[in-house]
């Protein structure tokens, strides 16, 4: 039997062998047949990950100085050569306005509603804060109204309105636990 087991498994290793010595002739066949569009496609795959590399390294290069840019702009506000550099980048050039407090300007919903936000805070009125929560546009910064206006309300002793700002903030909001304290306990200053 040691024999024959032998023998039935150098037989299988040899039809390994010769399998893969086909797939080898096979393999080398087609890379013979196909050797110029195989070489233009890896060339081609090389010059578009050099492409996309050296756009990436551009365009990071391009926010480096804008931000470096904003920077000298922030600390003087009378750089004109800053200041061209921010005012190619929209979005940074409505971040810059925000800072300056040139409200006027802005046209970016989100900063609008920053603005808005800031506004309403400012004058710490109910009406101010309400109106900022009815505005459909203002999708950020409503769970700190919402907190604000609680308070407002629990001063003049409303509860029931303060619990219904209380559910209208977002569960994952810091916020909400702020508001369970003011809730449970009713601290107002």
């Amino acid at each position: 039997m040691g024999l024959k087991d032998e023998i039935k498994k150098d037989t299988q290793e040899l039809k390994q062998d010769e399998e893969l010595l086909v797939k080898v002739f096979k393999l080398e066949k087609f890379v013979k047949k196909y050797k110029k569009p195989l070489i233009a496609g890896i060339v081609f795959v090389i010059i578009i990950l050099i492409g996309y590399n050296t756009y990436n390294y551009f365009q990071t290069q391009k926010l480096i100085k804008a931000n470096n840019a904003l920077d000298t702009l922030l600390k003087n506000p009378n750089n004109k050569e800053a200041l061209a550099i921010v005012k190619k980048d929209k979005k940074l050039y409505q971040l810059y306005l925000l800072s300056q407090g040139k409200y006027s300007q802005i046209n970016s919903k989100q900063l609008a509603a920053i603005k808005a936000y800031e506004l309403a805070m400012q004058k710490g009125t109910k009406e101010a804060l309400e109106n900022y929560l009815l505005n459909p546009d203002y999708k950020i910064l409503k769970n700190s109204v919402r907190f604000v206006l609680m308070r407002i309300y629990l001063k003049e002793h409303n509860r029931k309105k303060a619990k219904i700002l209380f559910n209208e903030i977002d569960p994952n909001s810091k916020f909400k636990e702020l508001g369970l304290y003011l809730l449970h306990y009713g601290i107002v200053k």
